[in-house]
Formats: C-alpha cells, structure tokens, sequence
C-alpha cells in the first residue's frame, strides 16, 4: 500500500469525527455571532433611548461595534479551546486506537508492504490536513459572522472591518499568519509538536513503562529546544525579532528531524510483528 493510500485510509478514518467537530463548532460560532450582535444592539437601544442619544452620539461614547466583539466573546473564544483539544485528543487516539483496539489493528498495518516510515508520515500528514480544513472552515465562519452582524446590528453602530484587520486579531493571526516566516513558526512549530507527540507514543509502545520515563524525558527535552529562542529574546536583546523567529523555525526543524529518526528506528527495530 503506498504512502497516499494509507493518507486516504486515515482520512476516511476520521472524517465523521470532523465532520461532527465541524458542526459543533460552526454552530457555537454562529450562536455567539447572534448573541453577541443581540445583546450589544439592546445595550445601545436601551442606553439611547434612556439617555435621549442618537446613534453617533452612542459611538462616539460607548463605541460602535465590530468583528472584535464577535472574537472576543466567550462562545467564540471556546469553540477554538474546544477544536483545539479534540485535536489534541486525535493525536493521540490516532495510535492508540490500533494499539488497544480489538485485533491490535496497529500490527497489520506495519505488515503491510510499504516502508513502515510511510504509516507514521501518514498519520501526520492526516492531522495536518485535519489541521488545514478546521482553519478554512473558519474562515467561511468568519464570514458568516459578518453577515449576522450586518443583519442585527444598525448601519450607523456598525463598522465593517476589512480582511486585513479581521485578521490582526492575536488569535487569528496566529491562524493565518501574514508572512512566510510567520507561517513557518505557527504551523512549522506545529508541526514539529505533533511529530514530537507521534514518536513520544512509539517510545512508550516500545519500552511499556520504562517507556514513559523515556517519553516523559525526550517531551521536555524537545519542548527546551523550542522554547531556546523565547529565552533569549526575553533575556537579550541581541537578536532582531525575525531572526529570533527564524531561530524558532529551525529549533522546531531539528525536533521534526529528530523526532522522524527515533520513530524510524522505533518502528524498525524496536516493534516486532
């Protein structure tokens, strides 16, 4: 079986545990887009009317609204924290599941006759093509969101914020970086997490509960190579900003690297079928 056939197996593994995140996350996002153009519109009605203003008098005192109040409620802030952990879950359910499963499903995909590198690199590309899709998917939910608000709140207390400031938000920044660097910190340091994660689980596999010792070891020293660069940058000021994110970029090259080694032996040498 070849590398992207063992890619379209594991999608369609997991495709209805998308899908049915998808919905539980597009669902909250457009609750919270309804609540929170609700309740600042009754706000401003209520303020208005109380203190006999009109709509730009309330901007100028109380502000207008914006795609910022939408990502800074807390439904919104919680589909991301909940996405976030399934994803989370999945890395790990993603081996375990063919480890503890009835047959031990896991032995019959490493005698399959391709190189067994090729079931590890396909379980990663699975989560970042997981990865991928969860964020288009909440680019089209930003849109949503924006029509909900032109649909609730008033011309006058609205301000329709471009693209490029939507996505100036902290959070959604890191989503959908503006740079290429930036692009390879926020999904190359990802990246590098989830090999780290992968290998952490073939150690324990390999050596049981010695393993989790090993695991628990090469974990946090992955994680000091990638946190180097944030130490220095909080301690000195030697470097320049892009230089400290391109030491960033290259720590999480060396944890990917690392991590693809140890899994190969692992599964070569250290798993028997």
């Amino acid at each position: 079986m070849s590398y992207i056939k063992l890619v379209n197996f594991e999608v369609q593994r997991f495709f209805k545990f998308f899908i049915a995140l998808v919905v539980v996350v597009a669902t909250t996002q457009v609750i919270a887009a309804f609540l929170s153009a609700s309740n600042y519109k009754d706000q401003a009605e209520t303020v208005m009317q109380r203190e006999k203003l009109l709509a730009l008098d309330y901007v100028t005192n109380y502000g207008s609204y914006s795609i910022f109040n939408f990502f800074n409620n807390s439904l919104f802030l919680l589909s991301i924290m909940f996405a976030a952990a399934m994803l989370m879950i999945y890395i790990f359910f993603i081996w375990y599941r063919d480890w503890l499963g009835k047959s031990s499903f896991i032995y019959r995909l490493l005698m399959l006759p391709t190189e067994r590198r090729n079931v590890y690199f396909a379980k990663l590309t699975a989560i970042l093509l997981f990865v991928f899709c969860i964020v288009g998917v909440q680019v089209l939910l930003v849109q949503v969101a924006e029509l909900i608000m032109k649909w609730v709140i008033p011309a006058e207390l609205l301000i329709e914020s471009g693209v490029i400031i939507a996505y100036s938000y902290e959070l959604m920044s890191i989503l959908y970086p503006k740079t290429m660097v930036h692009f390879l910190v926020s999904y190359g340091v990802g990246t590098a997490f989830v090999a780290m994660i992968f290998t952490a689980i073939l150690v324990e596999r390999s050596y049981h509960l010695k393993g989790i010792f090993i695991a628990g070891v090469y974990i946090t020293l992955s994680l000091a190579l990638l946190l180097v660069p944030v130490f220095i940058g909080y301690y000195t000021d030697y470097f320049y900003v892009k230089e400290l994110l391109m030491m960033v970029v290259f720590m999480a090259l060396i944890v990917f690297v690392s991590s693809v080694i140890i899994a190969n032996y692992l599964l070569k040498r250290k798993i028997n079928v």
